[in-house]
Formats: C-alpha cells, sequence, structure tokens
C-alpha cells in the first residue's frame, strides 16, 4: 500500500517549481508578509514580527488537501522562494475551488504568476477533477484581474461588498470564475 503523502505534491514549469514550503523559508515567506504595498490586495493583514510570520507559517508548511494546500513559488535558476500560490475554500461536493497569488514585487510582470497559475490550474482539472476554480480579487486589483483573464478566468460578479476584513476596515471583492475546458 502506497503511503500517505504528507506535503504538497511539486509542480514543475520551465522556469518554476511549485513545492511544499520549509523551515527554510521563513525569512523569504517573512519579507513577502511584511511588505504593506504588496499586500494591499491581499485578504489578510502584514505581519508585524518574524514570530508572527513563524506562526502563520504552520499553514503553509500543513498539507490538509481536502481544504487548502499552499505552494513556495521557487525560482528554479536562482532556487529562492519568489511567492506563493494556494488553493483554498475546496469544496468536494461541487468540485470547486478557489485559488490566490502573490510574487515579490521584483518579479512581478515578468510572467512568473501566469506560469505559476497555469501549472496550479492543470493540477486542479486533471489532478483533483476540479470542475470550477474561483479567485476573489479587490476591484482595484487591476494586475490580479489581467492575470485571472490571462489564465482563462471571467469576470463573473461584484462587487460582492464587505468580503475581506483587513487592515481593521471591510474590503469588497469581484468574483472570478474558470470552468474546467476554459483554461488557456
Amino acid at each position: 500500500m502506497a503511503g500517505i503523502r504528507k506535503t504538497a505534491p511539486t509542480i514543475e514549469t520551465e522556469r518554476l517549481r511549485l513545492r511544499a514550503f520549509r523551515a527554510s523559508d521563513l525569512k523569504a515567506l517573512h519579507a513577502l508578509y511584511t511588505d504593506g504595498d504588496n499586500l494591499r490586495y491581499w485578504g489578510v493583514d502584514r505581519t508585524g514580527s518574524l514570530d508572527e510570520t513563524r506562526r502563520m507559517m504552520r499553514w503553509h508548511v500543513a498539507y490538509h488537501p481536502w481544504q487548502y494546500v499552499l505552494w513556495a513559488v521557487e525560482d528554479k535558476k536562482s532556487k529562492r522562494l519568489i511567492g506563493m500560490i494556494n488553493y483554498h475554500r475546496r469544496d468536494r461536493r461541487e468540485r470547486r475551488v478557489d485559488v490566490g497569488w502573490m510574487i515579490e514585487p521584483s518579479r512581478q510582470g515578468k510572467g512568473y504568476m501566469t506560469e505559476a497559475g497555469r501549472a496550479l490550474v492543470r493540477y486542479l482539472i486533471d489532478t483533483l477533477a476540479v470542475h470550477k476554480v474561483e479567485a476573489l480579487i479587490r476591484p482595484e486589483n487591476k494586475p490580479s484581474a489581467a492575470l485571472a483573464k490571462r489564465l482563462g478566468f471571467r469576470l463573473e460578479g461584484g462587487p460582492i461588498r464587505d468580503r475581506w476584513w483587513v487592515g481593521k476596515q471591510w474590503h469588497s471583492v469581484m468574483l472570478y470564475g474558470l470552468i474546467a475546458g476554459e483554461e488557456k
């Protein structure tokens, strides 16, 4: 009998490795989570200390494929963590998941998240038999909305008012959806 997987599977692309988070990623993850400008559209508050990021790291390292999985996005050439990508709110009966992504500012606009996003969508549809992938994106987050469209997502609705509580205020989001077979 095959063993039960305890970490996220590795997904390879031309330039990237989507892999399980590990303890050595703490400082790179901390850099992502303390950059207020980079997190301005994210659904969580930025972390204030390395200890706070260490506590959050438990979610990143944990493997709960029936609920969520977070991948470290690693540049194959430099072997550096440059971002993260995930699925969450997995609904097995409806074969639906939400996705999210984040990349360090110096790597934005270079196609890395398009590459990672395509790989994740392929994995979700081909391996997990997901029928629908959704992304909640704040209306002012034009780069993320453009990425969703490049991946084949369609704007389905919104704004969904007061969906996220971040920075001591409510934020509305737009709903983007992709049905299996629509991916690009």
